[in-house]
Protein backbone atom coordinates (compact mmCIF):
# COMPACT_ATOMS: atom_id res chain seq x y z
CA UNK A 1 0.00 0.00 0.00
CA UNK A 2 2.82 2.17 0.72
CA UNK A 3 4.64 1.50 -2.82
CA UNK A 4 1.45 2.43 -4.01
CA UNK A 5 1.00 5.60 -2.19
CA UNK A 6 4.57 6.47 -3.44
CA UNK A 7 4.45 5.64 -6.57
CA UNK A 8 0.76 8.34 -7.17
CA UNK A 9 3.18 11.13 -5.76
CA UNK A 10 5.86 9.92 -8.41
CA UNK A 11 3.16 10.36 -11.19
CA UNK A 12 1.73 13.55 -10.28
CA UNK A 13 5.03 15.00 -9.73
CA UNK A 14 5.31 15.12 -13.17
CA UNK A 15 1.81 16.20 -14.58
CA UNK A 16 2.50 19.30 -16.33
CA UNK A 17 -0.05 22.84 -15.96
CA UNK A 18 -1.11 25.05 -18.53
CA UNK A 19 -4.50 26.14 -16.91
CA UNK A 20 -5.27 28.87 -14.51
CA UNK A 21 -5.77 28.41 -10.68
CA UNK A 22 -7.68 30.45 -8.23
CA UNK A 23 -7.29 28.30 -4.72
CA UNK A 24 -4.94 27.72 -2.67
CA UNK A 25 -3.94 26.67 0.84
CA UNK A 26 -1.20 28.53 3.02
CA UNK A 27 -1.97 29.14 7.00
CA UNK A 28 1.43 30.82 7.28
CA UNK A 29 1.98 33.08 10.45
CA UNK A 30 4.56 35.67 8.55
CA UNK A 31 2.18 38.25 7.08
CA UNK A 32 -0.71 40.66 8.48
CA UNK A 33 -3.80 38.85 7.26
CA UNK A 34 -7.01 40.89 6.94
CA UNK A 35 -9.30 38.93 8.25
CA UNK A 36 -9.20 37.78 12.63
CA UNK A 37 -10.07 34.29 11.23
CA UNK A 38 -7.62 32.61 9.09
CA UNK A 39 -9.09 29.44 7.55
CA UNK A 40 -5.79 28.64 5.24
CA UNK A 41 -7.80 29.10 2.15
CA UNK A 42 -7.16 31.89 -0.35
CA UNK A 43 -7.07 33.08 -3.89
CA UNK A 44 -4.56 33.89 -6.01
CA UNK A 45 -4.78 35.37 -9.99
CA UNK A 46 -4.55 33.04 -13.01
CA UNK A 47 -0.83 31.12 -13.20
CA UNK A 48 1.53 32.48 -15.13
CA UNK A 49 3.55 30.45 -17.81
CA UNK A 50 7.37 30.61 -16.65
CA UNK A 51 10.25 28.30 -17.51
CA UNK A 52 12.89 26.59 -15.26
CA UNK A 53 12.78 26.51 -11.71
CA UNK A 54 10.21 28.98 -11.97
CA UNK A 55 7.57 27.00 -13.82
CA UNK A 56 5.22 25.94 -11.30
CA UNK A 57 5.64 28.90 -8.88
CA UNK A 58 1.80 29.69 -9.01
CA UNK A 59 0.36 26.34 -9.83
CA UNK A 60 -0.33 22.84 -8.05
CA UNK A 61 1.48 20.07 -9.88
CA UNK A 62 -2.15 18.42 -10.77
CA UNK A 63 -5.08 21.01 -11.71
CA UNK A 64 -8.31 20.75 -13.19
CA UNK A 65 -10.73 23.78 -14.46
CA UNK A 66 -13.83 23.61 -15.78
CA UNK A 67 -15.81 25.85 -18.00
CA UNK A 68 -18.05 26.75 -15.71
CA UNK A 69 -15.41 28.41 -13.49
CA UNK A 70 -14.87 25.56 -11.16
CA UNK A 71 -11.34 24.40 -10.31
CA UNK A 72 -9.65 21.07 -8.81
CA UNK A 73 -6.10 21.18 -7.33
CA UNK A 74 -3.53 18.73 -5.98
CA UNK A 75 -0.09 18.13 -4.57
CA UNK A 76 1.92 16.65 -2.85
CA UNK A 77 2.91 16.92 0.79
CA UNK A 78 5.94 15.66 2.49
CA UNK A 79 8.75 16.57 4.66
CA UNK A 80 11.44 13.70 5.02
CA UNK A 81 14.72 15.16 7.44
CA UNK A 82 17.38 13.69 9.61
CA UNK A 83 19.44 15.16 12.34
CA UNK A 84 21.26 14.79 15.47
CA UNK A 85 21.06 15.27 18.89
CA UNK A 86 24.05 16.16 20.77
CA UNK A 87 25.06 13.15 22.99
CA UNK A 88 22.81 10.79 21.72
CA UNK A 89 23.98 7.87 19.13
CA UNK A 90 20.62 7.15 17.70
CA UNK A 91 19.51 9.28 14.20
CA UNK A 92 16.83 11.44 14.48
CA UNK A 93 14.10 11.28 11.36
CA UNK A 94 11.25 12.23 9.89
CA UNK A 95 9.34 10.50 6.84
CA UNK A 96 6.04 12.05 5.83
CA UNK A 97 3.88 11.87 2.76
CA UNK A 98 0.73 12.45 1.99
CA UNK A 99 -1.78 14.47 -0.54
CA UNK A 100 -3.17 18.01 -0.47
CA UNK A 101 -6.28 19.20 -2.32
CA UNK A 102 -8.23 21.79 -3.05
CA UNK A 103 -11.10 23.19 -4.92
CA UNK A 104 -13.67 26.05 -5.36
CA UNK A 105 -16.74 26.84 -7.42
CA UNK A 106 -17.90 30.85 -6.99
CA UNK A 107 -18.50 31.40 -3.40
CA UNK A 108 -17.10 27.89 -2.29
CA UNK A 109 -13.83 26.38 -1.14
CA UNK A 110 -12.86 23.57 0.48
CA UNK A 111 -9.59 21.56 0.76
CA UNK A 112 -8.72 18.48 2.38
CA UNK A 113 -5.16 16.99 3.16
CA UNK A 114 -3.88 13.27 4.61
CA UNK A 115 -0.21 12.43 5.75
CA UNK A 116 1.26 8.80 7.19
CA UNK A 117 4.21 9.60 8.91
CA UNK A 118 7.21 7.56 11.22
CA UNK A 119 9.10 10.00 13.42
CA UNK A 120 11.82 9.72 15.97
CA UNK A 121 11.93 13.02 17.81
CA UNK A 122 14.47 14.56 20.16
CA UNK A 123 14.14 13.57 23.66
CA UNK A 124 12.18 16.62 24.76
CA UNK A 125 9.49 16.23 21.32
CA UNK A 126 9.58 12.14 22.22
CA UNK A 127 8.17 12.88 26.40
CA UNK A 128 5.39 15.68 24.88
CA UNK A 129 4.27 12.80 22.90
CA UNK A 130 3.99 9.84 25.48
CA UNK A 131 2.33 11.71 28.15
CA UNK A 132 -0.27 13.60 26.00
CA UNK A 133 -1.39 9.85 24.92
CA UNK A 134 -4.62 8.13 25.57
CA UNK A 135 -5.44 6.73 28.67
CA UNK A 136 -6.88 3.29 29.10
CA UNK A 137 -8.69 1.76 31.96
CA UNK A 138 -7.05 -1.27 34.09
CA UNK A 139 -8.45 -3.12 37.20
CA UNK A 140 -7.60 -0.40 39.44
CA UNK A 141 -6.73 2.72 37.72
CA UNK A 142 -6.14 4.34 33.93
CA UNK A 143 -2.73 3.30 32.31
CA UNK A 144 -1.39 5.68 29.81
CA UNK A 145 -0.45 4.34 26.17
CA UNK A 146 0.90 5.21 22.94
CA UNK A 147 1.01 9.32 22.48
CA UNK A 148 -0.13 12.48 20.85
CA UNK A 149 1.61 14.71 18.33
CA UNK A 150 0.43 18.33 18.27
CA UNK A 151 -0.93 19.40 15.24
CA UNK A 152 -1.44 16.00 13.90
CA UNK A 153 -2.75 12.26 15.43
CA UNK A 154 -2.68 9.61 17.93
CA UNK A 155 0.61 7.62 17.82
CA UNK A 156 1.33 3.56 18.02
CA UNK A 157 5.05 2.49 18.28
CA UNK A 158 7.60 2.62 15.84
CA UNK A 159 11.18 0.59 16.28
CA UNK A 160 12.50 1.96 19.51
CA UNK A 161 11.67 5.13 20.03
CA UNK A 162 9.40 6.19 17.31
CA UNK A 163 5.96 7.34 16.38
CA UNK A 164 4.01 5.75 13.32
CA UNK A 165 0.86 7.58 13.31
CA UNK A 166 -1.37 8.86 10.18
CA UNK A 167 -3.57 12.15 10.01
CA UNK A 168 -5.77 13.98 7.69
CA UNK A 169 -7.79 17.41 8.05
CA UNK A 170 -10.14 19.13 5.70
CA UNK A 171 -11.94 22.63 5.71
CA UNK A 172 -15.01 24.16 3.72
CA UNK A 173 -16.03 28.08 3.58
CA UNK A 174 -19.12 29.17 1.87
CA UNK A 175 -20.44 32.57 1.34
CA UNK A 176 -24.29 32.06 0.85
CA UNK A 177 -25.02 35.27 0.93
CA UNK A 178 -23.38 38.58 0.99
CA UNK A 179 -23.71 38.83 4.91
CA UNK A 180 -23.86 35.49 5.50
CA UNK A 181 -21.09 32.78 5.30
CA UNK A 182 -20.03 29.55 6.71
CA UNK A 183 -16.96 27.18 7.82
CA UNK A 184 -16.58 23.55 8.76
CA UNK A 185 -14.50 20.51 8.99
CA UNK A 186 -11.72 19.96 11.06
CA UNK A 187 -8.98 22.07 10.12
CA UNK A 188 -6.51 23.92 12.30
CA UNK A 189 -8.03 27.72 12.37
CA UNK A 190 -6.12 30.78 13.67
CA UNK A 191 -7.52 33.84 15.29
CA UNK A 192 -5.78 36.74 15.73
CA UNK A 193 -2.24 37.77 14.89
CA UNK A 194 -0.25 35.89 17.69
CA UNK A 195 1.66 32.33 17.14
CA UNK A 196 -1.89 31.08 19.23
CA UNK A 197 -4.23 32.33 20.95
CA UNK A 198 -5.33 32.21 24.47
CA UNK A 199 -9.02 30.27 23.80
CA UNK A 200 -7.92 28.25 20.27
CA UNK A 201 -4.56 27.72 18.56
CA UNK A 202 -3.80 25.76 15.48
CA UNK A 203 -2.84 22.47 17.01
CA UNK A 204 -6.86 21.79 17.32
CA UNK A 205 -8.39 19.41 14.85
CA UNK A 206 -11.58 19.36 16.16
CA UNK A 207 -14.97 18.66 14.35
CA UNK A 208 -17.02 21.97 13.78
CA UNK A 209 -18.96 24.07 12.39
CA UNK A 210 -19.73 27.42 12.29
CA UNK A 211 -21.08 30.98 10.69
CA UNK A 212 -20.31 34.66 9.92
CA UNK A 213 -22.78 37.00 9.96
CA UNK A 214 -22.79 40.80 8.36
CA UNK A 215 -24.19 42.59 10.74
CA UNK A 216 -22.72 46.14 9.22
CA UNK A 217 -19.91 46.82 6.92
CA UNK A 218 -17.73 46.69 9.94
CA UNK A 219 -19.48 44.24 12.55
CA UNK A 220 -19.12 40.96 12.48
CA UNK A 221 -21.00 37.96 14.22
CA UNK A 222 -18.95 34.65 14.47
CA UNK A 223 -20.40 31.34 16.01
CA UNK A 224 -18.74 28.02 16.19
CA UNK A 225 -19.96 24.73 17.41
CA UNK A 226 -17.89 21.74 17.50
CA UNK A 227 -17.41 17.96 19.24
CA UNK A 228 -14.10 17.83 21.32
CA UNK A 229 -12.73 14.78 22.47
CA UNK A 230 -10.08 13.87 25.18
CA UNK A 231 -8.30 10.67 24.95
CA UNK A 232 -9.77 9.22 27.79
CA UNK A 233 -11.55 5.60 27.17
CA UNK A 234 -14.32 5.08 28.96
CA UNK A 235 -14.80 1.89 31.98
CA UNK A 236 -18.39 0.75 30.56
CA UNK A 237 -19.29 0.72 26.77
CA UNK A 238 -21.04 -1.87 24.47
CA UNK A 239 -18.91 -1.80 20.93
CA UNK A 240 -15.49 -3.52 20.25
CA UNK A 241 -13.82 -0.82 21.47
CA UNK A 242 -14.32 1.98 24.84
CA UNK A 243 -14.95 5.43 23.24
CA UNK A 244 -13.64 8.45 24.41
CA UNK A 245 -15.36 10.97 26.59
CA UNK A 246 -17.31 13.34 24.78
CA UNK A 247 -17.49 17.19 24.99
CA UNK A 248 -19.57 20.17 23.29
CA UNK A 249 -17.76 23.58 22.38
CA UNK A 250 -19.73 26.65 21.87
CA UNK A 251 -17.88 30.13 20.57
CA UNK A 252 -19.84 33.19 19.92
CA UNK A 253 -17.66 35.81 18.95
CA UNK A 254 -18.60 40.16 18.02
CA UNK A 255 -15.70 41.97 16.27
CA UNK A 256 -16.21 45.86 15.05
CA UNK A 257 -13.74 46.31 12.42
CA UNK A 258 -12.49 50.41 11.78
CA UNK A 259 -10.21 51.85 9.72
CA UNK A 260 -6.78 51.17 11.45
CA UNK A 261 -7.91 48.83 14.25
CA UNK A 262 -10.11 45.98 15.70
CA UNK A 263 -12.03 45.73 18.84
CA UNK A 264 -14.20 42.70 19.83
CA UNK A 265 -16.06 40.32 22.50
CA UNK A 266 -15.25 36.61 22.82
CA UNK A 267 -17.36 34.10 25.06
CA UNK A 268 -17.50 29.88 24.38
CA UNK A 269 -18.23 27.07 26.82
CA UNK A 270 -17.68 23.40 27.12
CA UNK A 271 -20.93 21.29 27.83
CA UNK A 272 -20.66 17.56 28.63
CA UNK A 273 -21.48 14.66 26.56
CA UNK A 274 -22.25 12.27 28.82
CA UNK A 275 -20.28 10.29 32.12
CA UNK A 276 -18.47 6.65 31.79
CA UNK A 277 -21.71 4.68 31.26
CA UNK A 278 -23.45 6.38 27.82
CA UNK A 279 -23.01 9.52 26.06
CA UNK A 280 -25.87 11.99 26.47
CA UNK A 281 -27.20 14.62 23.58
CA UNK A 282 -26.56 18.01 23.94
CA UNK A 283 -29.27 19.95 25.47
CA UNK A 284 -30.94 21.78 23.16
CA UNK A 285 -30.21 25.13 24.43
CA UNK A 286 -26.38 24.43 22.92
CA UNK A 287 -27.44 25.08 19.33
CA UNK A 288 -28.84 28.40 20.05
CA UNK A 289 -26.38 30.62 18.37
CA UNK A 290 -26.27 33.11 20.84
CA UNK A 291 -24.13 33.65 24.31
CA UNK A 292 -25.71 32.85 27.82
CA UNK A 293 -28.06 30.29 27.34
CA UNK A 294 -25.67 27.70 28.81
CA UNK A 295 -26.36 29.42 32.17
CA UNK A 296 -29.95 28.01 31.92
CA UNK A 297 -28.91 24.00 30.51
CA UNK A 298 -29.97 21.24 32.81
CA UNK A 299 -26.52 19.70 32.45
CA UNK A 300 -23.29 20.22 33.33
CA UNK A 301 -22.08 23.27 31.70
CA UNK A 302 -18.21 24.85 32.50
CA UNK A 303 -17.61 28.55 33.51
CA UNK A 304 -17.22 30.66 30.05
CA UNK A 305 -14.13 31.50 28.78
CA UNK A 306 -15.37 35.47 28.22
CA UNK A 307 -12.72 38.33 27.25
CA UNK A 308 -12.16 40.74 24.74
CA UNK A 309 -9.32 41.20 21.70
CA UNK A 310 -8.56 43.75 20.35
CA UNK A 311 -6.01 45.01 17.34
CA UNK A 312 -4.25 48.28 15.92
CA UNK A 313 -2.69 49.97 13.43
CA UNK A 314 -0.60 53.00 14.61
CA UNK A 315 1.91 52.95 10.77
CA UNK A 316 1.80 51.04 8.08
CA UNK A 317 3.10 47.51 8.46
CA UNK A 318 2.89 47.24 12.46
CA UNK A 319 0.09 45.99 14.19
CA UNK A 320 -0.53 45.90 17.86
CA UNK A 321 -2.47 43.20 19.15
CA UNK A 322 -4.08 41.89 22.58
CA UNK A 323 -6.36 39.69 24.60
CA UNK A 324 -7.74 39.63 28.04
CA UNK A 325 -10.21 36.99 29.21
CA UNK A 326 -11.08 34.99 32.57
CA UNK A 327 -12.86 31.88 33.09
CA UNK A 328 -16.32 32.76 35.00
CA UNK A 329 -15.46 35.17 38.15
CA UNK A 330 -12.42 33.31 39.06
CA UNK A 331 -9.54 35.73 39.91
CA UNK A 332 -6.98 32.79 39.82
CA UNK A 333 -8.42 32.19 35.93
CA UNK A 334 -7.48 35.72 34.81
CA UNK A 335 -5.54 35.86 31.17
CA UNK A 336 -4.17 38.04 29.06
CA UNK A 337 -1.60 38.11 25.80
CA UNK A 338 -0.09 41.25 24.46
CA UNK A 339 1.72 41.45 21.07
CA UNK A 340 3.10 43.54 17.80
CA UNK A 341 3.83 42.42 14.78
CA UNK A 342 5.83 44.02 11.90
CA UNK A 343 6.27 42.87 7.87
CA UNK A 344 7.41 44.71 5.18
CA UNK A 345 8.37 44.32 1.45
CA UNK A 346 11.18 45.83 -0.38
CA UNK A 347 11.36 45.68 -4.15
CA UNK A 348 9.20 42.23 -4.17
CA UNK A 349 12.47 40.60 -3.44
CA UNK A 350 13.42 41.34 0.20
CA UNK A 351 10.70 40.49 3.10
CA UNK A 352 11.05 40.87 6.75
CA UNK A 353 8.64 40.07 9.44
CA UNK A 354 8.83 40.21 13.10
CA UNK A 355 6.03 39.37 15.93
CA UNK A 356 6.81 39.39 19.71
CA UNK A 357 4.43 38.32 22.17
CA UNK A 358 4.05 38.04 25.94
CA UNK A 359 1.50 35.68 27.32
CA UNK A 360 -0.21 35.18 30.78
CA UNK A 361 -2.33 31.93 31.77
CA UNK A 362 -4.40 31.49 34.70
CA UNK A 363 -3.62 29.02 36.97
CA UNK A 364 -7.20 27.46 35.84
CA UNK A 365 -7.83 29.38 32.74
CA UNK A 366 -8.50 25.80 30.86
CA UNK A 367 -10.50 23.99 33.66
CA UNK A 368 -10.13 21.94 36.70
CA UNK A 369 -11.52 18.91 36.04
CA UNK A 370 -11.41 16.94 32.41
CA UNK A 371 -15.08 16.71 31.97
CA UNK A 372 -15.47 20.44 31.35
CA UNK A 373 -11.76 21.36 30.76
CA UNK A 374 -10.96 23.58 27.59
CA UNK A 375 -9.23 20.37 25.96
CA UNK A 376 -9.29 18.15 22.96
CA UNK A 377 -6.91 15.48 22.59
CA UNK A 378 -5.16 15.83 25.79
CA UNK A 379 -4.20 19.25 25.34
CA UNK A 380 -5.74 22.80 25.85
CA UNK A 381 -7.29 25.05 23.26
CA UNK A 382 -5.13 27.72 23.38
CA UNK A 383 -1.61 27.84 24.86
CA UNK A 384 -0.04 23.92 24.09
CA UNK A 385 2.07 24.85 27.50
CA UNK A 386 -1.49 25.08 29.46
CA UNK A 387 -2.56 26.35 33.02
CA UNK A 388 -0.20 28.75 35.02
CA UNK A 389 2.20 29.89 32.52
CA UNK A 390 3.79 33.34 31.57
CA UNK A 391 5.62 33.08 28.00
CA UNK A 392 7.30 34.97 25.85
CA UNK A 393 7.49 34.19 21.55
CA UNK A 394 9.66 36.14 19.13
CA UNK A 395 8.86 35.21 15.87
CA UNK A 396 10.92 35.98 12.64
CA UNK A 397 11.43 36.14 9.01
CA UNK A 398 13.98 37.19 6.50
CA UNK A 399 13.98 36.45 3.02
CA UNK A 400 16.13 37.70 -0.52
CA UNK A 401 14.61 36.35 -3.16
CA UNK A 402 14.17 32.44 -2.86
CA UNK A 403 16.23 32.41 0.46
CA UNK A 404 15.08 32.56 3.70
CA UNK A 405 16.27 32.75 7.85
CA UNK A 406 13.28 31.57 10.40
CA UNK A 407 13.86 31.70 13.63
CA UNK A 408 11.59 31.39 16.65
CA UNK A 409 12.66 32.35 20.92
CA UNK A 410 10.51 30.79 23.39
CA UNK A 411 11.04 31.66 27.18
CA UNK A 412 8.42 30.48 29.45
CA UNK A 413 8.09 29.85 33.20
CA UNK A 414 5.71 27.46 34.93
CA UNK A 415 3.71 27.58 38.23
CA UNK A 416 1.33 25.65 40.14
CA UNK A 417 -1.04 25.19 37.51
CA UNK A 418 -4.24 22.85 37.67
CA UNK A 419 -4.16 20.02 35.21
CA UNK A 420 -6.74 19.72 32.73
CA UNK A 421 -6.90 15.56 33.40
CA UNK A 422 -7.83 13.92 36.23
CA UNK A 423 -4.56 12.61 36.28
CA UNK A 424 -1.17 14.43 36.18
CA UNK A 425 0.92 12.52 33.43
CA UNK A 426 3.19 15.52 31.49
CA UNK A 427 5.30 17.79 34.36
CA UNK A 428 5.92 21.06 33.14
CA UNK A 429 9.65 22.50 33.73
CA UNK A 430 9.69 25.75 35.83
CA UNK A 431 11.80 27.52 33.47
CA UNK A 432 12.83 26.64 29.59
CA UNK A 433 14.84 28.47 27.26
CA UNK A 434 13.97 27.16 23.38
CA UNK A 435 14.95 28.39 20.06
CA UNK A 436 14.62 27.12 16.55
CA UNK A 437 16.41 28.76 13.92
CA UNK A 438 16.02 27.59 9.99
CA UNK A 439 17.58 28.30 6.59
CA UNK A 440 16.47 27.74 3.70
CA UNK A 441 15.98 27.41 -0.12
CA UNK A 442 12.25 27.86 -1.45
CA UNK A 443 11.70 25.34 -4.57
CA UNK A 444 8.21 25.69 -5.14
CA UNK A 445 6.64 28.67 -3.62
CA UNK A 446 2.67 27.66 -3.77
CA UNK A 447 3.56 24.62 -1.96
CA UNK A 448 6.31 26.06 0.28
CA UNK A 449 8.22 22.81 -1.32
CA UNK A 450 11.65 24.42 0.78
CA UNK A 451 14.87 22.24 1.31
CA UNK A 452 16.29 23.53 4.92
CA UNK A 453 18.95 22.69 7.44
CA UNK A 454 17.42 24.02 11.10
CA UNK A 455 18.74 24.38 14.63
CA UNK A 456 16.96 23.21 17.57
CA UNK A 457 18.05 24.70 21.21
CA UNK A 458 16.13 24.25 24.33
CA UNK A 459 17.05 24.34 27.79
CA UNK A 460 14.98 23.32 30.70
CA UNK A 461 15.84 24.03 34.95
CA UNK A 462 15.37 19.84 35.48
CA UNK A 463 16.23 18.20 32.01
CA UNK A 464 19.35 17.82 29.87
CA UNK A 465 19.67 20.50 27.59
CA UNK A 466 18.87 19.78 23.43
CA UNK A 467 20.77 20.32 20.40
CA UNK A 468 19.84 19.19 18.11
CA UNK A 469 20.75 19.78 14.00
CA UNK A 470 18.91 18.31 11.13
CA UNK A 471 18.42 18.77 7.22
CA UNK A 472 15.70 17.96 5.13
CA UNK A 473 13.19 19.16 2.56
CA UNK A 474 9.44 19.70 2.93
CA UNK A 475 6.27 21.07 2.02
CA UNK A 476 5.57 23.67 4.80
CA UNK A 477 2.45 24.71 4.52
CA UNK A 478 1.66 23.81 8.09
CA UNK A 479 3.16 25.35 11.17
CA UNK A 480 5.63 23.97 13.49
CA UNK A 481 3.55 23.02 16.81
CA UNK A 482 6.91 21.75 18.18
CA UNK A 483 7.02 24.60 20.54
CA UNK A 484 6.79 23.71 24.05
Amino acid sequence: MKNRFLLLISILSLVDVCFSQSTVYNQGNHRIREEWLDLGLQSIPKAIRKKGIHRFDSSYLLHYNDSLGANFNASPLFAVWMGKEQGLSERRYQNSRGMLFTANYKSFSCYAMIMENQSVFPVYQQDFVKHHGEFYPGSNSYNQQNGMVPGAGRTKPFKAQGFDYAYSQGGMQWKIHQRFSVYGGNAPLRFGDGMRSLFWSTHNQVPLIGGILQITPKLRYYIAKGRLFDLIRKPVYANVESPYYKKGYSMNALLFSGNHFQLGAVYQTIWEGGDSLQERPFSPLFWIPLPGFDRLANQRVSFPQWGVIGSIEPVNNLRLYGEAFCRGLNSHATSYQIGAKYCITFHNRFFMSFNASFTSVGNTFYGETYGLSFSSNNMPLGSLIGNGTKEVLLLGKLAYKRFYIDFTLQNYASESGKSILFRDTYTLEHQVIHGIGEFGFVLNPISQCVIFVSLDYRKGSSSTPTRFLFAGMKTSLFPNQHVY
